[in-house]
């Protein structure tokens, strides 16, 4: 199964990952170096969800109707070109160079959001139910190895140049990830097992519909987990910069993160089908949210780095979860456009999160922010407990949907 979606998915999702999780802490330095306040580099992460959360379901229509590859080359083709832009706006300061780098990092957006649902219904397409939540996992495995080669790369960079080195990097990143989708020999096996998948499907099969109440229950859980996601780095930024940190220090903390992330996602994945997706969504949420709140309760450097291992171990046993519990409740057909319908969870967390943020920076202080993201994560895990009953999601060892 891994070798079936290596090179298709597994390879161009590394590199993809890698620019971005490069530029991932830098994104609110960059904005702080060019000028702009806490609140303001941090509202730029919420605009940025509200335009993921406006343009999620039209990006999945149109997956739909152009294709799950080439929606993921359209995508690495646009991030890679408005990365660019980011870079000239760092390089060549002037007066419209804070205007720049906003509209550069809000209309990449978009393409994100299109490569994350394309590599999942392209993997939710051709890989039978039983080896699903594996696939996934490994997906999102692709996604903490990025992040962790990533802001080592990024560390690499800022010890020997300015910022915009960075985002260069994750245009030459883009531009191979766009190169393999291309490679025709690379991708033969997958195309051919996804089109007999398509074919094989039967009429009932064809028929299933969607159990809108358990997704929306599971919804309001992932919400939860994206909040704390998308919090992480600016928190990790702002409470690095608060600590007298220089930026390839915090880059590095970041890289830290990820290698604990990635050292757990497999026991996380085998954990996942064994005790199934609410117990794990729990406890990924509980330690995650334990991680938030260690910071403010010990607010020394060494705080500080048991916090982001503590973040790290949660989310890492959380590697894939969101995208195996969307495949879970996706129909056969318009599965595309069901993702996009799923995204929206996440995008919406990732819009209230950094709005929160602003505002509890705006009128309250950084630790209050930091413990109140912890708090949320925390209800989220009893949530996703409370609600398994409804949501009827995959127990045990059968790692496969109830029947609808």
């Amino acid at each position: 199964m891994l070798k079936l979606i290596f090179w298709p998915v597994l390879a161009p999702s590394f590199l993809f990952a890698t620019g971005a999780g490069a530029v991932s802490p830098v994104l609110v330095l960059a904005a702080l170096q060019l000028g702009a306040s806490e609140a303001l580099a941090s509202a730029l992460v919420a605009i940025s969800g509200a335009a993921a959360l406006a343009s999620t379901v039209p990006v999945g229509v149109m997956i739909d109707r152009v294709g799950d590859r080439r929606s993921m080359a359209l995508a690495t083709t646009v991030a890679g070109s408005l990365l660019l832009v980011t870079v000239v706006s760092l390089a060549f300061p002037t007066r419209w160079s804070l205007a720049l780098y906003i509209a550069a990092f809000l209309l990449r957006t978009p393409a994100m959001v299109a490569w994350n649902l394309a590599r999942q219904a392209v993997v939710a397409e051709a890989v039978p139910s039983e080896q699903r939540g594996q696939a996934m996992t490994a997906l999102g495995g692709t996604m903490r190895a990025g992040n962790l080669v990533g802001p080592i790369a990024g560390a690499a960079l800022l010890t020997w140049l300015p910022m915009w080195s960075v985002f260069l990097f994750a245009v030459l990143t883009a531009v191979a990830a766009t190169g393999l989708l291309f490679v025709r020999r690379l991708n033969a096996d997958f195309e051919a097992t996804a089109e007999r998948a398509r074919t094989a499907l039967t009429s009932e099969e064809r028929a299933l519909g969607v159990r809108w109440r358990a997704v929306w229950l599971a919804g309001i859980a992932v919400s939860s987990l994206a909040v704390a996601r998308v919090a992480q780095p600016i928190l990790i930024a702002l409470w690095g910069t608060r600590l007298g940190w220089h930026e390839s220090q915090i880059s590095l903390m970041v890289a830290i993160g990820a290698a604990i992330e990635m050292v757990l996602m497999f026991p996380g994945g085998y954990l996942k089908d064994r005790l199934g997706r609410s117990p794990i969504l729990a406890v990924c949420l509980s330690v995650y949210g334990l991680g938030f709140i260690l910071a403010p309760l010990v607010p020394t450097a060494t705080g500080f780095i048991v916090a982001v291992v503590v973040m790290s171990l949660g989310n890492g046993l959380g590697a894939g979860i969101n995208m195996t519990i969307g495949a879970d409740l996706s129909p056969n057909v318009g599965r595309a456009r069901f993702l996009s319908i799923w995204a929206m969870f996440s995008q919406a967390g990732m819009l209230g999160g950094p709005l929160a943020i602003s505002a509890i920076l705006l009128s309250l202080t950084l630790p209050a922010a930091m413990t109140a993201v912890g708090g949320f994560a925390v209800l989220g895990a009893l949530w996703a407990l409370a609600t398994q009953p409804f949501t009827q999601l995959p127990l045990g060892a059968r790692g496969r949907p109830p029947s609808r």
